[in-house]
This record gives C-alpha cells, structure tokens and sequence, in this order.
C-alpha cells in the first residue's frame, strides 16, 4: 500500500497563467511542478493577473479543476471571502497550509487557520527594508496588528535565504520556526545556443516590474553616455503609470543612439528567446529576495550586471557578471562600456561563466531534504 501523500493547500494571489506580479508567481509554480507528484497540492488563487479588470480565458472559476499533477481553485472577485476561506480549509483538510505571501488577502487564511498549528507564511523578500518603503504606513500598521494579536508564536515562515530570516526575526522573534528552503528556478539550459558578439556591440535585456524598485530609468540614465552600438529590450510588466511616463520620456530623449524596444506585459513564456539573444542581462534593482528574472538568464547563458542588494554576489570573480552599488551611477555606466568593448572570446567565457554558476546552484539544490523539514515537521 503506497504511503499517504501530504496534502497542501496553498493560497497565493496570482497563479499562472499570471505572469505580471513576477518572482512570487514564479516561485510557487516552480515549486509545484517539482513536487506535485509528492505532495498532494491544492492551489486556491485569483482568476485574473494583477491589476487586470478581466479574467483569464477559457478558465472555469469558482470550483476545483484537475489539473497536471495538482488541483487548482481560481476564485472570482469577491467570492473569497473569510467564511469561503474556513470552508475551503475544512474542506481539504490539509496537512499544512501555505501561504504564498505576508500580505493583501492572506490575512484570512492567517487569521482561520493560525491556531491549527498546520500554517506557514512565506514572505517572498515582502519583509525588505526596501520592500516596506512601499506604502510603508500601510503594511507597517498591518505587522503591528499581527503583532497585537498575539500570532507569532502559532506561524511557521518559510525563509529561502538568510538575509529574509534575518528580517524574519525581526519582525516575528516569537516565531513557531523558520525553516530555511531556497527558490526553486527554472531548469538551467544544457547547452549554450550559438551566439557571437562583435566588439562595439552590444544587446541589453531589461525584464522587470514598471516600478521604481527595479530603476529602469537608473539603467536608461547609465546608457546616456555608453558609445557603440547599443540596443536595449525592455520587457516589463505594467504597475506603476506615472514611473512607466517617466521612463518613456528618458527613452524619447535616447532613441537617437540607442535602439530601444519595449515588450509590455510580455508572457513569461515568451521572454527566455529574448534572454537567449542578448549579451547582457541589466537590472540595477534595490533589492531581490531570490531575483528569478536574474537566475533565468544565468540559466541560458547571459551574463548579468545587476546591482548587490540580491543573493548573486561576486559575479565577476566568477566571470558570470558584475554586481555593483547603487551609489555611482558611472560604475554601471563603465560595467556596460565594458561589456560593449569586449569581444567574441572573452564574451564566450562570461557566457560559460553565467552558465556555469546557474548550473551550480541546480547541483547543490538540497529541495527534497529542505521541503520535506518544512512540510513534514522534520528537525
């Protein structure tokens, strides 16, 4: 007789095929293509992207669909309500539940299922200094409201580095546990595709958040003063207009040295072929929990020049990349020069190098051990 399989139900509020709140969406698809045939997985979420007034295509909303592996709930608005929650905890009777955020309507579940002892909360980098600068008035009167509250001694977190336990503790120093288990990514390219550089060129890929976090106008202001031939794809996913008309006015003064294309809301499908062309990967972002989009291009081979508030640190001893501070936009405007300079062969070795260090990271990958200690109360 097969052993019972742990049963999870986890509730996010975007679910593929939502691509536009980025990294957490990500991680938790990532996380149940891995294990689906391990655990027994019920994903309760949204039936529409983030900010979207309409709902997915061809979705059945507001029941239980099989699907690959898994069994998923898309809810419509309104509908989940604090009663929908209890009633849907009561109905699958999980082994634990998950929550795949701190915030917004993970409140409910937090509140109907905190005493069970079976929750854990995985904050997805939501606990940053530089995250809660967001509406920071907001989400801090929430933290203390959990506070008052008297929750933290029944929540489990779920950290996926050491810098969020940190701030895990912080916030929450009379934590249940806090159980260490990194991001699970995509699968890393086997093979380089074939690609050449020329000296004096040079192909960048933006793939972010239209937010001031990620400083797409900090990269456009770096560009101002590269030469050669430089062309630029932006491939972002809409959130904040006013930062969006911005950027498009730095990009309305630069079109005349610089080739810029623009790929709004592009699906995450369609953006590892643009990766895949590209000579560098650029995102100056002030911070990344995990930094998905970083460790995507890695996995196919483009090197990167990010900044050093995420986990990829030491790039260019690696021969991956640079990673540099904010402070001195000139240094990412001399990193890009670089990388324009440089020819075929020393471009092949950053290739390899990015390659190689995505690689790493899937060998030492301990995802079966790490999520069996969070979902099976392993010491």
């Amino acid at each position: 007789m097969n052993p019972k399989k742990t049963r999870l139900l986890i509730f996010c509020d975007w679910y593929a095929p939502a691509f536009k709140a980025g990294g957490p969406i990500r991680s938790i698809v990532n996380f149940v293509d891995r294990f689906k045939n391990q655990y027994d997985i019920h994903v309760f979420t949204s039936d529409r992207d983030i900010n979207e007034k309409k709902p997915f295509k061809n979705i059945q909303v507001d029941h239980w669909l099989e699907k690959d592996g898994y069994h998923i709930w898309y809810y419509s608005p309104g509908t989940m309500t604090y009663k929908k929650v209890k009633s849907v905890i009561a109905e699958i009777n999980p082994d634990k539940i998950y929550l795949n955020s701190m915030f917004s309507n993970m409140i409910k579940p937090m509140v109907a299922a905190y005493m069970s002892g079976r929750l854990i909360i995985a904050p997805r980098g939501m606990l940053r200094r530089s995250a809660l600068v967001v509406k920071p008035i907001k989400k801090m009167i929430y933290l203390r409201l959990l506070k008052l509250m008297g929750l933290a001694p029944y929540l489990s977190f779920h950290s996926t580095g050491e810098h969020e336990t940190k701030d895990i503790k912080r916030f929450f120093p009379k934590a249940k546990r806090i159980v260490l288990a990194p991001n699970l990514p995509v699968a890393v390219n086997k093979n380089l595709i074939q690609s050449e550089k020329a000296i004096g060129e040079l192909r960048i890929v933006f793939v972010g958040r239209l937010h001031p976090i990620k400083k797409l106008d900090f990269l456009l202001d770096a560009l101002v003063k590269a030469k050669g031939d430089i062309a630029l794809d932006i491939v972002a996913t809409r959130e904040d207009a006013d930062y969006w008309r911005k950027c498009k006015k730095l990009i309305g003064k630069m079109q005349f040295k610089t080739d810029i294309n623009s790929y709004i809301d592009l699906p995450h499908a369609k953006i590892k072929p643009l990766l895949e062309k590209s000579h560098l990967f650029v995102l100056p972002t002030e911070g990344e929990n995990f930094g998905h989009a970083i460790f995507e291009a890695l996995a196919v081979g483009c090197p990167v020049l990010i900044s050093d508030q995420t986990p990829w640190r030491n790039l260019g001893s690696k021969k991956a990349g640079i990673d540099l501070p904010l402070a001195d936009l000139s240094c990412f405007t001399k990193a890009i020069q670089t990388f324009v300079d440089m020819g075929d062969d020393e471009w092949q070795e950053y290739r390899n190098g990015a390659l190689a260090l995505a690689r790493d990271y899937e060998n030492n990958l301990e995802a079966v051990s790490q999520y069996k200690q969070l979902f099976e109360d392993v010491e």
